[in-house]
């Protein structure tokens, strides 16, 4: 699903950060374990200056020689740099949080929808039963495969299926739980198999709200750096 290798050649660590660029630092162990928004501020040598992250409001407590990662999106790839922190100082009033570049930058090659393993249990409901039999269409348990922004695949025996039958072009509807949001999407269906008493059935998004395009950017995104 990624290509993780190292980008840059030894000594030229800095070559790829880019001033006024957006990022997140993640932090990957203690209590404030997780992703706060970042930009780059500044460049000195080998070191660079990040807008020092905030938590509820509040500066991040951070100490001398803290590991971190910055993930970066340059527009084409995300480059993810292992840092440690050097020092903190103000700038202009403002609070930069100084570290170093500790090895070469991984590069995370990605398609333009990144299609993740999610092993969701979810539910379907097959439109074209209700537009037939108006009241009458069910709402079906089945097992989401993979995700992606562009779209799902989810598997479904032919028992749970209830003698429905699936085919490209169907109008598919999705419930499932993402970080306690309940959401509804609606799709249609782009791809069908059915083997070993099953149907699978992949099914591309019409449209995704803003609110969900994120939860799901943010789920696939954490999916990526794990296999990577």
């Amino acid at each position: 699903m990624t290509d993780v290798k190292d980008s840059l050649p030894q000594g030229d660590y800095t070559s790829k950060i880019q001033l006024g660029k957006k990022g997140e630092i993640q932090i990957n162990a203690g209590i404030f374990k997780g992703h706060y928004l970042s930009c780059v501020e500044n460049i000195k040598g080998d070191s660079v200056g990040l807008a020092h992250p905030m938590a509820s409001d509040m500066l991040l407590p951070v100490y001398r020689e803290m590991n971190f990662d910055f993930i970066m999106d340059d527009g084409n790839a995300l480059y993810v740099f292992p840092m440690a922190v050097k020092r903190v100082e103000m700038q202009g009033g403002v609070p930069i949080m100084w570290a170093d570049i500790v090895s070469g930058p991984k590069k995370i090659q990605r398609r333009q929808f990144l299609r993740v393993s999610c092993y969701w249990s979810v539910r379907v409901f097959h439109t074209r039963q209700e537009l037939s039999e108006p009241l009458s269409g069910k709402w079906l348990p089945a097992k989401a495969i993979d995700v992606s922004l562009g779209g799902y695949r989810f598997k479904i025996s032919e028992e749970e299926a209830a003698g429905l039958t699936f085919g490209t072009n169907d109008r598919i509807l999705l419930y499932f739980t993402l970080d306690d949001m309940h959401l509804i999407l609606a799709g249609k269906a782009t791809r069908v198999v059915t083997e070993n008493g099953s149907w699978e059935v992949g099914v591309g998004f019409d449209s995704l709200p803003v609110k969900i395009e994120k939860k799901l950017f943010e789920f696939i995104r954490q999916q990526e750096f794990m296999a990577g």
